[in-house]
């Protein structure tokens, strides 16, 4: 009795250690548990890179916008009665409107300069290629004087001048008498006159 008893007790205590390790199918059902678990923790890190990517190309994008802008000039003549002493003449001036403005004194000239129409240009034997004119003309000498403003290779605008006798038998060629550089990227556009 006391044999059988005993190996009842070690058959109990000898199947009580082996149901505490679980089958191996359960061990296999927790370790692919786990593993969907370790490979989803990187894939969560993964976009980070990619917003960083997002994120720096608006900041690249203006710094290749200056490269293509234009500057717009505005091109003008204005007049203006001369000095009392000298009230048949008027003063001409050449204005640049831009970015940086400027007033091109141009001389004095007789009477009221008229400005020069394509047709009326091309009639008087002005440069095919000017953006725009202007003659004066004094009746009490006979003698006219033509301006032209030209546009060199769109970085300079070149003056020309020439003075006309009545009684010449031809019209004597132009004659550049100032030159005065463009902004880069320079887009010209002329004005009415301005006559004051």
């Amino acid at each position: 009795m006391k044999f059988s008893s005993l190996t009842l007790v070690a058959g109990l205590v000898l199947l009580a250690s082996c149901n505490q390790t679980p089958p191996a199918a359960e061990q296999a059902g927790t370790e692919t548990a786990t593993a969907p678990a370790a490979t989803e923790t990187p894939a969560a890190t993964t976009p980070a890179p990619a917003d960083t990517t997002v994120a720096a190309a608006p900041s690249a994008a203006p710094a290749a916008a200056p490269a293509n802008t234009t500057e717009n000039v505005r091109l003008s003549f204005s007049f203006k009665p001369g000095p009392t002493s000298e009230d048949r003449k008027t003063a001409a001036h050449l204005l640049l409107k831009g970015s940086k403005d400027q007033d091109i004194d141009l001389g004095q000239f007789s009477g009221k300069p008229d400005v020069v129409s394509k047709d009326k240009a091309k009639l008087a034997g002005f440069p095919n290629d000017m953006l725009m004119g202007f003659r004066s003309y004094d009746p009490g000498s006979g003698t006219s004087y033509d301006l032209a403003v030209m546009n060199v290779g769109g970085r300079t605008l070149r003056i020309v001048q020439r003075k006309v006798e009545e009684q010449a038998d031809k019209a004597p060629e132009f004659q550049t008498s100032r030159e005065i550089p463009l902004p880069a990227n320079a887009v010209l556009e002329v004005a009415p006159v301005n006559k004051k």
